[in-house]
């Protein structure tokens, strides 16, 4: 019993490892050639795993052989576009310039009903607001409203936008996040005395503490019920 619980965790690692070398993908953004990997790695792990006399070697041996010949054939799918396109398919328009693309539609398999499924999940409930559909090599169907039916962006309305960017957590759950304290050129003493300032001496006692681009810290106690945002920092020092 205790063999069996030993292969099954060593199995596991080795396939999380496997999945991991071929990068940071959902599974609803596999290629064809990916998902078929992923199909036979679960199946090379599942059989040593089950089968005590099957050596591990003839589940992990395979594992690395797939993760090998998974990425030569991305190099190549990257360098040879022929090459990609043949492999993972490409792009097809199911609707433009407001018109369904029939034949796209009956090529792609893709039903009607369906694709007023993938509008509603756009958040349009009129079709007569769309302008285009595309059905990725991945499946994913990306809609477009028409120009009238988007949403007004800031160059609509001749507004120049402030920088954008991600906030920068610096405590969390208690915990000083040392790195974005160097990433920010901050000092922890900058970071003690703006949380005293704020109600907070005892940084333990802070559930999240992050600065924005603004230069605003938003900043909530372990226990508190409300978030409280203050000015921290000038905007023109928010460098990260």
């Amino acid at each position: 019993m205790l063999t069996i619980f030993v292969r099954s965790v060593l199995l596991y690692i080795a396939s999380l490892m496997a999945m991991r070398a071929m990068g940071k993908r959902e599974v609803g953004q596999l290629q064809p050639f990916e998902l078929v990997v992923v199909i036979m790695i679960a199946e090379l792990a599942a059989t040593p795993m089950g089968g005590v006399g099957i050596p591990l070697l003839y589940g992990v041996l395979p594992m690395i052989a797939l993760v090998v010949c998974h990425g030569l054939i991305n190099a190549l799918s990257m360098r040879c576009q022929p090459f990609r396109a043949w492999l993972s398919g490409q792009p097809a328009v199911l609707m433009r310039g407001g018109a369904f693309c029939e034949k796209q539609l009956r090529r792609t398999g893709m039903d009607l009903s369906e694709l007023m499924e993938e509008i509603r999940t756009a958040g349009i409930l009129d079709p007569s607001e769309v302008g285009t559909i595309v059905l990725e090599p991945g499946g994913q169907v990306n809609v477009f409203p028409k120009a009238a039916y988007r949403p007004v962006s800031p160059d609509d309305l001749k507004l120049a936008p402030s920088r954008e960017g991600l906030p920068l957590p610096l405590v969390m759950d208690g915990v000083i996040q040392h790195d974005n304290l160097t990433r920010g050129k901050l000092t922890l003493d900058w970071l003690r005395k703006v949380a005293r300032e704020a109600g907070y001496p005892d940084l333990t006692k802070v559930l999240f503490l992050s600065l924005n681009l603004r230069g605003e810290m938003l900043i909530q106690g372990k226990g508190a019920e409300k978030a409280e945002l203050v000015q921290a920092l000038a905007p023109e020092r928010a460098v990260w």
